[in-house]
């Protein structure tokens, strides 16, 4: 029997929003002919527009069985997963359903917006690269691979990408709001300087934009311009009240400028529409730091630790937090300080005479690299070169380097044993990811006060020092120092805080949450170093 009239009578009272009735016109056409494909996925459709997924999904099951490789239920069945945020079978089905329509782009774009919502962005890219394959001229896509290289820390294609939706576009808020986002990520002032311009004209056409507002406070404040950032985020925040990212951003610039009573109330407020926030709780607890609120501020700290346990600004300030209350042992014992630093000494790669030949080669590297700025803006560097990604140039002596660290890095891990009542060892990773920079600084120069946010392990090894280098615990210039944190809070006891004296040849290892910088040397030569996060990857 044919089930073609009730199937076309079913797609007329769909359309008319009659889904119920449609329905039971499906049911009867599977009823008369429970081998009909088609029926079943019509089922399906019908079923998942009444959010009735349970049963929609049988239906796309079963359609499955009948046409095992039809590309069109593929397609469907996954798009109905994604919209009820199943993303990991939806991910599975929409593959399935880009092998078996070649030409059709929906089916890898839609399976890329899964992987993405999956935290999987080098795949979400790879899947946004072959919708564009098949539509070369989909600025969606180009916007979306944009926005998912831009996660995955590429931000080369992630910028070429921007720059062809644009191109696309130029004169679309949305293009150019990704473009500003991704040269808001990179730290060279010409880059950040044009970043600004794309996020003011795209406010130039949309002036409640405020997604434009908060960049171009972001940039501005990578820029060192306070004064103009904050119009701009409190705009944002104006805007969309309830998006905690913006509260983040309006409050932190109220504490760049040393005003944490007028930053409390902008965190406890959004804090009031999301309560669990993480970050909001975090940053709430360091204004309360620095209004000499201890107690709460901790108490804070603990609930932002319990929703991300990661969280390397976090587990920093808990640490002031316990030792600003005379918690001095508690404090030290969370931060691991006397149990996390090693110093791992590095043998010279092979082809290299020996490790006078391949420091030289090394430094000569580093002084020439292709990505070498000098104070980058938004960096810790004072009067300092910082590299960039180090590994871009492969070099004899770099790509030698970057081997002997992997091997030193992963001897390092293998040696920790998991412990969950421990901040760092809870956290070990199975797989990772590294970015290696270099830093040369010269009479004067330093590092300031920091940690290093975004990564789990942390490292500094050197290159050459320079012979101003103090000699000793009295004399300790060009040293590096564990433990001291931000100069707006609070020091903790002295006999706490670590300097250790660099030694070329020497990698040093340390959490990533340890507050640390580098003493200013006077003199002659140059001290450099490179440095490297190291983060987990799922």
């Amino acid at each position: 029997m044919s089930t073609a009239p009730l199937l076309q009578q079913a797609a007329l009272l769909a359309r008319q929003g009659q889904l119920a009735q449609a329905l039971d016109l499906c049911e009867q056409a599977i009823g008369a002919a429970p081998g009909d494909a088609e029926a079943w996925r019509f089922k399906a459709g019908l079923a998942a527009a009444m959010d009735r997924m349970d049963e929609a999904a049988g239906a796309f099951e079963r359609s499955l069985a009948l046409r095992p490789d039809d590309g069109a239920t593929l397609l469907d069945y996954g798009s109905a997963l994604a919209a009820i945020g199943a993303h990991e079978p939806a991910l599975v089905r929409l593959q399935q359903a880009a092998q078996a329509l070649p030409a059709d782009p929906r089916a890898p774009f839609r399976a890329a917006v899964s992987a993405f919502s999956l935290g999987r962005y080098e795949h979400a890219a790879t899947l946004f690269e072959q919708a564009l394959q098949r539509k070369p001229d989909w600025v969606e896509a180009w916007n979306n691979l944009a926005t998912a290289h831009t996660r995955a820390d590429a931000l080369a294609p992630a910028l070429a990408a921007a720059r062809r939706a644009q191109d696309l576009r130029p004169d679309e808020p949305a293009q150019l709001h990704t473009l500003a986002a991704v040269l808001s990520r990179t730290f060279d002032r010409a880059q950040l300087e044009e970043g600004l311009a794309h996020a003011q004209r795209a406010l130039a056409l949309a002036p409640d934009f405020a997604g434009a507002h908060e960049l171009a406070a972001i940039i501005l404040r990578k820029l060192d311009r306070m004064v103009e950032a904050r119009p701009h985020a409190r705009r944002a925040l104006e805007l969309q009240p309830e998006n905690p990212d913006y509260a983040v951003l309006y409050g932190d610039l109220l504490l760049d400028g040393g005003e944490a009573a007028a930053s409390e109330p902008v965190y406890a407020a959004a804090l009031r529409r999301s309560p669990d926030h993480p970050v909001l709780l975090r940053q709430h607890a360091i204004a309360q730091l620095l209004l000499a609120r201890p107690a709460p501020a901790q108490a804070q700290l603990e609930r932002a630790l319990t929703a991300a346990p990661q969280d390397q600004r976090a587990i920093a300030h808990l640490g002031v937090a316990l030792s600003m209350q005379g918690r001095h042992a508690p404090a030290r014992a969370l931060i691991g300080l006397d149990r996390h630093v090693r110093a791992v000494p590095l043998a010279a790669p092979e082809g290299f005479a020996d490790t006078a030949a391949f420091h030289a080669a090394l430094a000569q590297d580093i002084r020439r690299h292709s990505q070498q700025r000098f104070e980058p803006p938004g960096l810790a560097a004072r009067r300092a070169w910082l590299s960039g990604d180090l590994l871009a140039d492969r070099t004899a002596a770099i790509v030698g380097f970057e081997q002997r660290l992997t091997a030193a890095i992963a001897d390092y891990i293998a040696s920790l044993q998991p412990d969950p009542e421990d901040v760092f060892l809870r956290a070990i990773p199975r797989r990772w990811r590294m970015h290696v920079w270099a830093t040369r600084s010269d009479d004067g120069g330093r590092i300031d006060t920091h940690i290093h946010e975004e990564s789990w392990l942390s490292g500094a090894y050197y290159v050459e020092l320079p012979p101003g280098l103090g000699a000793g615990p009295d004399d300790p210039a060009g040293w590096i120092e564990f433990g001291r944190p931000f100069a707006s809070l609070p020091a903790p006891p002295e006999d706490w805080i670590v300097r250790m004296r660099p030694q070329v040849g020497t990698l040093l290892l340390f959490p990533s949450y340890l507050f640390h910088r580098t003493l200013p040397y006077r003199g002659e030569g140059e001290r450099i170093s490179i440095s490297f996060d190291l983060a987990a990857v799922d």
